[in-house]
């Protein structure tokens, strides 16, 4: 067993035992996904951890396929009904066939992973043409995170997590990294989306966002990136 799957199915095995405190505070995350998945085809979540994404893929897509480096993670989301596989998608190929999904979501992976364009490249590799991605990551130039590092001289964590350095964090994005990073592994130049669903619960965000406008919003005022990119 490799250090990196011990280190995570600890980190699962502590987290699966803690009692669900269900505050009813939406997922921000799976709003996202709601708002751009659309009915029909094979989907893949990309570091699917529980299994969590079945909230809103299930009965959308024809098939929910998942893959994590960690056995205690995949053992819940079987349990709940993904076709889910164990594989270290920080070393080598996905072990799906080329050209298998209409959808892949990668949710608050891609900052874990030694080698970010590699595993962009292989999300390309196994999606279909025309086969859109959904991803999302920690946004560092969120006005919190830039005044923590301008005011206060300290570099801004983007998890809670603290089961390692950083959360397990090895790599931080704007907009334009994740751009770049898309674009060079293939993919169309990505639309960045900011969820509508938090102006419903916030007249803040709400007044905010309009006199910003969406992008300077997304860029500044929202504390994670949502990118959607479709393979050519």
């Amino acid at each position: 067993m490799t250090q990196r799957k011990q280190v995570y199915n600890s980190y699962w095995e502590a987290r699966l035992r803690r009692p669900r405190n269900d505050t009813g505070e939406p997922n921000e995350i799976l709003e996202a996904v709601e708002i751009v998945l659309e009915v029909g085809g094979r989907f893949l979540d990309v570091g699917c951890g529980a299994g969590d994404v079945l909230a809103v893929s299930r009965g959308r897509c024809r098939a929910v396929h998942g893959c994590d480096v960690s056995e205690v993670a995949l053992h819940e989301a079987t349990r709940r009904g993904m076709l889910a596989v164990c594989a270290d998608i920080s070393e080598g190929a996905l072990p799906y066939r080329t050209s298998t999904f209409d959808w892949a979501t990668c949710l608050e992976v891609i900052e874990h992973v030694e080698d970010p364009l590699q595993l962009l490249r292989e999300i390309h590799r196994v999606l279909q043409p025309a086969g859109r991605l959904i991803m999302t990551t920690p946004n560092i130039r969120y006005a919190r995170n830039v005044i923590r590092l301008l005011w206060r001289g300290e570099f801004p964590h983007t998890t809670t997590d603290n089961f390692v350095w950083g959360g397990g964090h090895l790599h931080y994005f704007t907009r334009r990294d994740l751009g770049g990073l898309l674009q060079r592994a293939g993919f169309e130049t990505p639309r960045f989306l900011v969820n509508t669903k938090q102006f419903e619960r916030s007249w803040k965000r709400w007044l905010l966002v309009r006199l910003l406008g969406a992008k300077i919003f997304g860029e500044w005022m929202c504390g994670g990136i949502v990118a959607v990119a479709r393979k050519p």
